[in-house]
């Protein structure tokens, strides 16, 4: 392989990285948000603080799906909802 196929090599696994690196942050973006509301919580934290924390943590959460929903492809979550639908009716029946 000669060097600028070498790079190119290099240039298409970074393509294939960075949407787990966007994800990745999400996460822990979202992470943090729920690790907030958690603290806010045992802090006892007034009632209007309690909304501003658990509303933030659901926008990060939704942020979060629909982020890696964007990045990764609707048929990674249309297989997931499919898989969901099978566990519950073989549970449930």
């Amino acid at each position: 392989m000669s060097t600028r196929d070498d790079r190119a090599a290099a240039r298409g696994e970074r393509r294939v990285r960075r949407p787990w690196r966007w994800i990745a942050l999400g996460g822990v973006v979202c992470l943090l948000a729920w690790i907030a509301l958690g603290i806010g919580l045992a802090a006892g934290v007034d009632r209007t603080m309690r909304l501003v924390l658990a509303t933030v943590a659901a926008v990060a959460t939704e942020g979060l799906v629909w982020l890696s929903a964007a990045l990764l492809g609707l048929r990674i979550f249309e297989a997931r909802q499919r898989l969901w639908q099978k566990l519950r009716t073989g549970v449930f029946r």
